[in-house]
């Protein structure tokens, strides 16, 4: 009993081609329950955000350091100041306000 290649190479093809279908089935409904968990997901994190911002904060927490936040300030304006311009050549020119 002899069976021929194309009957081999059929069943083979059948077979390949119903593996790439379930594959893709799958997939798809893979990728749907990871965007539904991501939807459930975000949708906690802002109800918890929210309850958060509700409430007052979160209790335990100190009150920022007023020296601290005076330094920070400073910072912030220098690295808001304008930066020094250069001349053609390279070389740093004095700014004149």
């Amino acid at each position: 009993m002899e069976i021929s290649l194309f009957a081999v190479l059929a069943v083979f093809v059948v077979l390949q081609g119903a593996t790439i279908l379930l594959t893709l089935f799958l997939a798809s409904r893979g990728t749907g329950l990871v965007l539904d968990l991501f939807q459930e997901l975000d949708e906690k994190l802002a109800g918890a955000i929210k309850g958060l911002v509700e409430s007052g904060g979160i209790a335990g927490i100190e009150p920022v350091n007023p020296l601290q936040q005076a330094i920070a300030q400073m910072l912030i304006g220098k690295m808001q100041q304008e930066l020094p311009q250069r001349a053609p050549n390279g070389q740093f020119k004095e700014n004149v306000e």
